[in-house]
């Protein structure tokens, strides 16, 4: 017979083995990345593309859970020492300044696509300089194609609001569009959204299907239905972080929200004292786009009711673990009615994530996206 302080020994050992097995058979098991489409044109593009990216993504191990992944997407793993950005500003015709961002090098040699220009918008409140976005610039700027960043008016320092008149996202962007457009009359356009972004991207690209400023576009961790999202997070980390991001947005525009309290019918102090990301929509998003209810805002921005009426080639990636998007509001079969979609659904990622690698992380999604976009370009 054994001694009892080896048989504990043997059995923790067992114990730690088995749980080890467990966390790789998981691991490696959502690693599967599943590709929805159904329209011929995107066969070469996904075959090719996924013999030099691999269809499995394995997030860094120490941090592969979805708010370990959320925390990655804030980090720099691009070399952007020599990126310019340079703002040029426009006025909207319903009061406020907007303004792009030109992303350059100080290598003056540098050469970009004659014809297209990837048109970026950030998620919700992040600034030209966040790291997810400087990596994106580096690549698309490595990969011959000019970015241009669209700062929407809840990512500018100071919230701007129209004087007693509510503001639209999509006309905001169209105005952005058209600044570009006039500097750059023959080129085409190619749309990049991230989170928040994302969602007005997918918007755009419906409600101004029948014109010609876009030849393509990208949603990268979309939250799609905001009634499910709100529900999702609900009570959760997430919601916390979100209810903060809006009072910071507020925050840097507490003049204009002072000075439109009539027009409004809001109250300052208690849009500041909201708890909940239902109570900031009712008390401040939704009454300054002009909608009577966060109900109403909710459906009225929710593009998965749109994503039908894109009809150009739009790349979707999607991460299921996304701590602040509900998957099961994820349009996955938006393919089977619209052939212009092609849908990247992994399970992990995070929001914003994707990181992958050991001793040298990177970000995985970012090489399939910039291909997509230099795909989109050469048949241009």
């Amino acid at each position: 017979m054994l001694p009892l302080d080896i048989s504990i020994g043997t059995l923790a050992y067992t114990v730690f083995a088995l749980l080890g097995l467990c966390f790789l058979l998981d691991y490696f098991r959502k690693s599967k990345v599943t590709i929805h489409y159904s329209s011929p044109q995107f066969s070469k593009f996904v075959h090719t593309t996924f013999q030099k990216q691999s269809l499995r993504f394995f997030p860094f191990p120490p941090l592969f859970f979805s708010f370990g992944q959320t925390y990655l997407s804030f980090q720099t793993y691009q070399d952007d020492k020599n990126l310019v950005l340079t703002r040029e500003s426009f006025d909207y015709p319903t009061g406020g300044t907007g303004h792009v961002e030109w992303i350059t090098t100080k290598d003056e040699t540098k050469q970009f696509h004659p014809n297209v220009i990837a048109f970026i918008l950030p998620g919700l409140r992040s600034r030209p300089e966040t790291p997810y976005l400087r990596d994106i610039y580096s690549q698309l700027i490595n990969g011959g194609i000019r970015p241009v960043l669209f700062v929407p008016r809840f990512n500018d320092h100071k919230l701007q609001l129209p004087f007693s008149k509510p503001f639209n996202l999509v006309d905001d962007m169209h105005q952005g569009v058209l600044y570009v457009k006039k500097k750059y009359p023959e080129a085409k356009l190619i749309v990049i959204g991230h989170s928040y972004g994302a969602n007005t991207v997918v918007n755009y690209m419906a409600i101004h299907n029948k014109e010609s400023n876009f030849i393509a576009g990208v949603s990268i961790a979309n939250p799609w239905d905001f009634h499910l999202c709100e529900a999702y997070c609900r009570g959760r980390r997430a919601e916390k972080h979100l209810v903060i991001d809006m009072k910071k947005i507020v925050a840097s525009g507490s003049e204009d929200v002072i000075r439109e309290a009539k027009h409004r019918s809001w109250s300052l102090d208690e849009i500041i004292n909201g708890k909940t990301v239902v109570e900031m929509d009712s008390l401040f998003t939704s009454k300054a786009m002009g909608y009577k209810s966060h109900a109403e805002y909710y459906t009225d921005a929710s593009s998965r009711l749109r994503i039908g009426d894109v009809k150009v080639p739009l790349f979707v990636i999607n991460a299921v673990d996304d701590p602040l998007i509900d998957p099961k509001g994820l349009p996955l079969k938006a393919h089977l009615e619209n052939p212009n979609i092609l849908f990247v659904e992994t399970k992990r990622g995070g929001h914003l994530g994707w990181v992958d690698g050991i001793f040298k992380l990177r970000r995985w999604h970012l090489p399939i996206v910039v291909d997509f976009v230099k795909w989109i370009a050469e048949k241009s």
